[in-house]
């Protein structure tokens, strides 16, 4: 059974039952939560939610359960939501949920997901916040100030283009620790007791949450489900404009997404098979070696259709795949991986000649964070100016907003557990550099295996950013419906079973996207399959015999890269 449909069988379950409940004899208890006080709280309203009566902004559909939703504004402006099941109904974990990009707005599909629940977790107690700025608005602190393009806009005030750092900080780590107090507070009150374990849930932004939370506040979870963590974000984020830097500095205009979507699928056909199986997938991009020179227009074997590339887009596709450079050619960060879309970050218009179109976080970044500026254009970047710009990144936002800080010695005594999920064709994160963090977290944490004991990396060949792609690439994670609610299928169970029975994941299994929808992301192999997903450094190899649309037929072996 999916999630989806099990979300429907509790919420009619629910409904059922509570048509026979009688009305209390005494005062409301969720309303009773407007008169708590906590700290720094400047105002909180509880409402009791009855069942199909309240629609959340951006869900089709009303939250088909009742619940008691908490809103709380936090000094100077942290909003947060806290939604509570009835006592009969909760499952007596609190689980709290990530956001995405710059965030500004508060996680309401999660938020449904989570207090619904599912027929074998049941229904959690949940929580979500806005980090401490909308996400739209052009005034000070608000996400469209400066004329950002991505909510970013609340870094800097534009009376003297100074940081607003106080912002920065509540988005970065201080909302997310804030929420969790007020949250645990709440239900304490509300039901009781306290929860018996604390989740945290996201993906991107929410990713690199969830590891804020494991680093700084080792004790406010039991477990932790970070999908594409936005960490390193100091490194990563600039380094978005790469892509586009080079084809404008190399190919001296963007290189045409046909052009680009053609490299693609010549890399793949070039790389698929090195894991022994032709599914349209690139299993491990680091074995490919794929060279964009061979599609050099006048090359044997180059295109004739109006696809083969430039001297200049060649280099330009290598120098985007090979990741963000110095003048010297020192190493700054990592690149994407062949065949993860170009459309994320070296996108640009369809019309000839194209336009640029840069990631617009890695804009708001680049002008509003680095430069301080609302006025400043990428486009005046040279490669030394970049390299500037970058390691003003790194020496501005490290400490605050990195998130990269090695030593988990804290939550690993707090008998935390972590799995972080990453998609090898991710076309906004770059893969590597939950690789690289995760082998400084064993350099510091005692090794390989005492690292396992309470964190595991998953690397998804052929999954894009969060959820999607050619390959197998749903199993539970945040946002995505597990084909079956078991701890095999859903990161989300494989996680609790670690956290409340101290089995940890040896592996996952992993399905492609529902048709017809995979069948139009993966026409090589429109079939659905599926995979079994490794911790790393393990990854999935074929037996050699049976099925290899099959999980069953794969092994996790670990191989020298």
């Amino acid at each position: 059974m999916t999630r989806s449909a099990s979300y429907h069988l509790v919420a009619a379950a629910l409904l059922t039952t509570t048509a026979f409940v009688g009305a209390p004899a005494v005062a409301d208890p969720c309303s009773s939560l407007s008169n708590l006080t906590l700290p720094e709280v400047t105002s909180i309203a509880a409402t009791s939610i009855a069942a199909n009566t309240f629609q959340p902004p951006g869900l089709a559909a009303p939250v088909p359960v009742a619940f008691c939703r908490v809103q709380i504004t936090v000094q100077p402006q942290i909003n947060i939501e806290v939604w509570l099941p009835p006592a009969a109904s909760w499952n007596h974990r609190f689980q709290a949920e990530g956001g995405g990009g710059y965030a500004g707005v508060i996680s309401y599909s999660a938020l449904a997901a989570a207090v619904v629940g599912d027929a074998v977790t049941g229904q959690f107690a949940t929580a979500s916040t806005d980090t401490g700025h909308p996400s739209t608005g052009t005034a000070n602190g608000q996400g469209g100030a400066n004329g950002a393009q991505a909510g970013g806009g609340f870094a800097l005030n534009p009376a003297n283009d100074a940081l607003n750092e106080g912002l920065i900080e509540d988005f970065a780590s201080r909302s997310l620790h804030e929420m969790t107090l007020k949250a645990k507070a709440l239900i304490l009150a509300y039901y009781g007791e306290p929860q018996h374990y604390a989740y945290w849930n996201g993906c991107s932004t929410g990713g690199r949450q969830g590891w804020m939370e494991a680093q700084r506040f080792a004790d406010d979870y039991d477990g932790i489900l970070a999908g594409a963590p936005a960490f390193n974000w100091d490194r990563f984020i600039p380094a978005e404009l790469w892509p586009e830097l080079v084809m404008e500095l190399d190919a001296e205009a963007p290189v045409s997404q046909t052009k680009l979507n053609a490299v693609n699928a010549a890399a793949v056909a070039a790389c698929d098979g090195l894991d022994g199986v032709i599914d349209g997938v690139i299993d491990d991009p680091r074995q490919c070696r794929f060279n964009p020179h061979v599609l050099q227009c006048g090359r044997p074997g180059a295109p004739t259709d109006g696809t083969c590339l430039t001297e200049g887009e060649a280099k330009a596709v290598h120098q985007i795949w090979r990741g963000a450079r110095g003048p010297d050619g020192g190493f700054l960060w990592y690149g994407l991986e062949p065949g993860a879309s170009f459309a994320g970050l070296a996108n640009s218009t369809p019309m000839s000649p194209p336009i640029a179109l840069p990631f617009p976080i890695t804009v708001d970044h680049w002008r509003l964070w680095i430069e301080q500026n609302p006025g400043f254009d990428w486009h005046t970047l040279s490669v030394a100016s970049f390299a500037e710009g970058f390691r003003d990144s790194q020496q501005k936002f490290n400490e605050v907003i990195g998130t990269d800080n090695p030593d988990l010695s804290d939550f690993r005594r707090h008998g935390g557990k972590m799995i972080t999920y990453h998609g090898w064709s991710d076309q906004l994160i770059f893969p590597r550099g939950s690789i690289d963090y995760f082998e400084r977290v064993v350099a510091a944490n005692g090794g390989l295996e005492r690292t396992r004991d309470f964190d595991r990396l998953f690397m998804v060949s052929g999954m894009n950013h969060c959820r999607g792609g050619a390959g197998a690439v749903n199993f539970g994670q945040s946002g995505a419906t597990p084909v079956s609610l078991d701890p095999e299928h859903d990161a989300i169970l494989a996680l609790q079973r670690w956290v409340e029975h101290g089995i940890a994941p040896d592996h996952l299994i992993a399905t492609t996207d529902p048709q017809p929808l995979h069948a139009l992301e993966n026409p090589i192999n429109p079939a659905t399959f599926t995979r079994l997903l490794c911790p790393f450094p393990e990854i999935a190899r074929y037996k050699g015999s049976g099925d290899p649309n099959s999980a069953a037929n794969f092994v996790c072996t670990e191989e020298d890269r």
